[in-house]
């Protein structure tokens, strides 16, 4: 792989982590508002879309940090993976048969880890959007309610 490659690569997942930072600091922040925003209320069911929506924030943020702990889990699986093909793995050995099988269970991990990195970041940015539709649909239904 070049040094373009690998240099576009790492701008990459930089760019991937710090989205994932900035909606789990909306999702927090978005959470919060809404509890500043409900203070005080009684419960109404005209409420479901904002517990909804906070419900959809919460569980963004779980993914968004699942996401990150898959990351720092691969990043060392790439470190071990490089030990093992170096033979200097304590665990594996030097032995050639123990380097080949060691690399092909690293390598099947790294694939179920990026799948699964794949899928929290999906479901991450999915749950915040729906969220915020959530609250916009709160926001309407309370301003309707309050002109009756």
């Amino acid at each position: 792989m070049s040094e373009v490659q690998i240099e576009i690569q790492k701008q990459f997942r930089q760019q991937q982590e710090k989205l994932v930072y900035y909606i789990i600091a909306l999702s927090v922040s978005a959470i919060g508002f809404s509890i500043y925003k409900t203070t005080g209320q009684s419960l109404k069911m005209i409420q479901i879309p904002i517990g909804l929506a906070v419900i959809c924030w919460s569980i963004s943020i779980y993914c968004g940090l699942k996401f990150l702990k898959y990351v720092i889990s691969s990043l060392y699986a790439n470190n071990e993976y490089f030990e093992i093909k170096k033979g200097n793995n304590d665990d594996v050995g030097n032995h050639p048969d123990a380097i080949n099988a060691a690399i092909k269970g690293y390598k099947a991990a790294m694939v179920i880890n990026q799948n699964r990195m794949k899928n929290f970041f999906k479901y991450q940015s999915l749950l915040f959007y729906f969220g915020i539709i959530l609250f916009i649909i709160w926001h309407l239904l309370e301003m309707y309610s309050l002109n009756k």
